[in-house]
């Protein structure tokens, strides 16, 4: 602007006068909302509860939210459209067997080359025995922590010793699951709707059809299970998945944190929602 002459910037500013005159009363454009001013939210932004009360006040109501909002985890994750599912080839080997129940090392591949592992608790016998999923947290040992914090395997040997046949499996990029960092970001995976919790998601659908095709499985008695990244995993897998017949996601739903990892937060998937909303997605099956 300062090449501008004085002169040449003073009939511009004439002709704007002109063209567009000063109104004395306002325009009738009503109430107008800048996002610029308004918090964003993120990974620990507070909801207030009272946000739902304008989504829906009928049980009609709610199913055509749910519906919409499964739409919106499955776009997120990159499954919509649902991919074809692929031969899971999985292979179980490695059996320990520790009295009153047994131990198992797998691998299957959830896509062509890509590889979910994991440890495969059972109690003896032919069964049929319930199932559970174990999606694991973001602890420094994976499915093989055992810290005064969380033990998986614990948990996953208590499973087998009440009669449930327990699958843990690793998180992307930890433990045996190193084929793929726990970092799987960037501008190309996300033009393609690749993104890190959209894989893991896939992945736990997978480890479920590799859990109900177990001989020894009743696939009408499979829950899932999991806490702090593995609780995120648990709603969100039971939110799409209605072979999820129980479910405990263990410290993940609030209106307060939302998940603090790239596998928790795939794009767009709390545009308008969080995880209090998604959790309710497993009604009316019961959760805890």
């Amino acid at each position: 602007m300062s090449n501008i002459p004085l002169c040449t910037m003073m009939l511009l500013a004439a002709a704007v006068g002109f063209a567009f005159p000063a109104r004395s009363e306002p325009l009738g454009v009503g109430t107008v909302s800048d996002a610029r001013f308004q918090a964003a939210p993120d990974t620990d932004f507070v909801y207030d509860l009272s946000y739902f009360a304008t989504k829906y006040d009928s049980a009609e109501a709610w199913k055509t939210r749910a519906d919409a909002l499964r739409q919106q985890v499955l776009a997120s994750a990159g499954l919509l459209p649902f991919p074809d599912k692929t031969p899971l080839h999985p292979v179980v080997f490695g059996s320990l067997d520790r009295g009153d129940y047994i131990v198992e090392k797998v691998y299957l591949q959830s896509y062509p080359g890509v590889f979910v592992t994991g440890n495969l608790y059972r109690p003896k016998g032919e069964g049929p025995f319930p199932g559970v999923l174990n999606p694991h947290g973001h602890w420094n040992a994976g499915r093989l922590e055992d810290s005064s914090d969380c033990s998986v395997a614990g948990r996953c040997i208590n499973f087998a010793k009440q009669g449930y046949v327990a699958f843990s499996y690793d998180m992307v990029g930890f433990v045996d699951a190193k084929q793929i960092s726990h970092s799987l970001s960037g501008r190309r995976e996300n033009l393609w709707g690749i993104s890190l919790g959209g894989l893991q998601t896939w992945n736990s659908i997978r480890a479920l059809d590799f859990l109900e095709s177990l001989p020894y499985v009743d696939k009408s008695r499979i829950a899932c299970t999991g806490a702090s990244g593995g609780g995120t995993q648990t709603f969100l897998l039971s939110a799409i998945d209605d072979r999820v017949k129980v479910c405990a996601p263990v410290n993940m739903i609030s209106v307060s944190m939302q998940g603090g990892c790239g596998c928790e937060n795939m794009p767009n998937l709390r545009i308008d929602t969080n995880n209090v909303e998604l959790g309710a997605l497993m009604a009316p099956r019961p959760m805890i």
